[in-house]
């Protein structure tokens, strides 16, 4: 039996001290391209905001694939971004493995998935029990209800945290019609750690904890859940300084993700969707509301800051292709953004993501990047390229309602400064930057609705919305030739402006900024 192809990213593995690229390993690589495209390029443009769709008809960003014949045999080529750039190659590992010793100057490597990095199930449930497995009269009822009303808190995600230093529990649940969820519990199940009931509009997440265990039949629990107030204080009006109208002003900043709607506030002014599989034009949220909070989050800080959305994750998929990600980058210095937003993370480094990151500080743009959600763990890529900004979490105690988890992410280590906490699920390292808010973060996630999320995601945005507010008033660093002097410059300009809290730099870097 034929073994099964793989997709796989290949990059030049370049060296400064012979770059006019005359190898044999850059002849097979350029080959490749042109294989697929001929000696032009994509050729791909961003779309203006009155160009986009939810169900959009420009073809998609990749060409159509093409075989190809090699040393190994053929290989089916799908996408590259240019002449001396990634590629992207479906071909059997053994394939790979032979490619990479016939041309060595190649970095042959299996493709990746990134994933937002909002705090929440992938964090909490690390080994998902099966319900149906369990052998055992006792069973949970939840109801969720809004805590001023009483009303079903309909279509929210519950988790359920049987072992929480294992990981262990129940998820991938939503409330029904009547706001109630039902699931069998195991048969020595005797307290429940936690029930966790997370809307994605309207509420305050909320929680159960030590909820104990009839012996058999249902523990019935009702979850009160509080709506969100218009005009509540959240970590972001308490940390940072009021934002002016004209704040970010001749800024361009792109938010790379699942997409952005186009709600109340939000600047957004451009996009592409570039997951190759979707039309290009179809780059509104994909319903998850991820990147249409980061957005928010910049405008809120930035409001006259133009947005440009990149859709790399398709619809109803958790994980974006790193490809896709690195042709948004790619696509975000060709339209002339001045910062990129990386609210998305992956523990492996991603060839391709780790090229165009360099790139772009080489052509005057800083990346921003999340530092990750594992509990203070490495800091993720491409947050962990030393040419991108890492940011990681803090909060405000006591800067969400009555009711709300939220206060479970306060650290106890490093301890409370003032009334300034370090996020408890923040990744931290000697790679971090800056540290913003990004617990109990209130902002759109959909044209029509608001939402409350946790993450270095949300923190990521605050920081990139700070850059803009402090370039958008430094014209001389903002019109400076787009080279790494530039980004440079801007950089120098953050970290002047950057206090610490006090937590220490593996927790924060340089700070705050100001």
């Amino acid at each position: 039996m034929a073994a099964k192809q793989r997709r796989y990213v290949v990059v030049p593995d370049d060296n400064i001290f012979n770059d006019r690229m005359e190898t044999t390993s850059f002849h097979l690589f350029h080959d490749m391209h042109k294989h697929l495209y001929g000696r032009g390029g994509p050729g791909i443009l961003s779309r203006p905001l009155t160009e986009a769709s939810d169900e959009g008809e420009a073809p998609p960003t990749c060409p159509r694939g093409r075989i190809m014949q090699t040393e190994v045999g053929r290989i089916r080529l799908l996408d590259s971004l240019d002449l001396n750039e990634a590629s992207l190659v479906a071909m059997t590992p053994d394939q790979a493995f032979e490619l990479a010793r016939c041309y060595p100057g190649l970095r042959i490597r299996p493709e990746l998935f990134l994933y937002p990095l909002r705090h929440g199930l992938p964090n909490l449930i690390r080994q998902q029990s099966n319900p149906a497995s369990f052998r055992s009269k006792r069973s949970l009822s939840l109801r969720c209800v809004d805590s001023v009303t009483g009303a079903p808190v309909v279509g929210a995600d519950v988790i359920i945290v049987l072992n929480g230093r294992k990981g262990i529990g129940i998820a991938d649940i939503r409330t029904d019609a009547d706001g109630r969820i039902k699931t069998a519990l195991p048969a020595a199940q005797s307290v429940i750690e936690a029930v966790i009931c997370s809307p994605l509009s309207g509420y305050w997440p909320a929680q159960a904890v030590d909820v104990e265990v009839l012996d058999s039949g249902d523990t019935e629990t009702t979850l009160p859940l509080v709506p969100i107030a218009e005009g509540f204080s959240d970590a972001v009006d308490r940390m940072l300084a009021p934002a002016g109208a004209l704040d970010g002003q001749g800024v361009r900043v792109a938010v790379i993700d699942t997409g952005v709607s186009p709600a109340q506030g939000i600047n957004v002014v451009r996009g592409l969707n570039t997951t190759g599989t979707e039309p290009a034009d179809e780059w509104f949220d994909n319903g998850a509301g991820h990147g249409t909070h980061v957005a928010g989050i910049v405008s809120r800080i930035a409001p006259a800051a133009e947005i440009h959305a990149y859709r790399v994750f398709e619809k109803d998929r958790g994980g974006a292709s790193e490809f896709a990600i690195a042709r948004a980058i790619r696509q975000a210095v060709e339209d002339g953004c001045d910062l990129i937003n990386l609210s998305l993370g992956q523990s492996s480094e991603p060839i391709s993501i780790s090229r165009e990151v360099r790139r772009a500080r080489a052509m005057g743009v800083v990346c921003i990047a999340a530092a990750g959600n594992d509990y203070m763990s490495p800091v993720s890529y491409p947050a962990r390229s030393g040419v991108v900004m890492a940011v990681t979490a803090a909060g405000v105690l006591d800067a969400w309602p009555e009711g709300a988890m939220t206060g479970r992410s306060i650290a106890e280590k490093p301890a409370p400064v003032g009334d300034a906490f370090f996020a408890s699920f923040s990744n931290i390292g000697p790679e971090v930057d800056f540290i913003g808010p990004g617990v109990g973060i209130i902002s759109w996630v959909s044209e029509q609705a608001k939402g409350v999320m946790d993450g270095t995601s949300m923190a990521c945005p605050a920081v990139a919305g700070l850059f803009a507010r402090l370039l958008s008033g430094q014209p001389e660093v903002l019109n400076m030739d787009r080279d790494q002097q530039r980004s440079d410059d801007i950089i120098r300009m953050a970290n002047a402006k950057a206090r610490p809290i006090g937590f220490g730099k593996e927790y924060e870097g340089a700070g705050l900024i100001e």
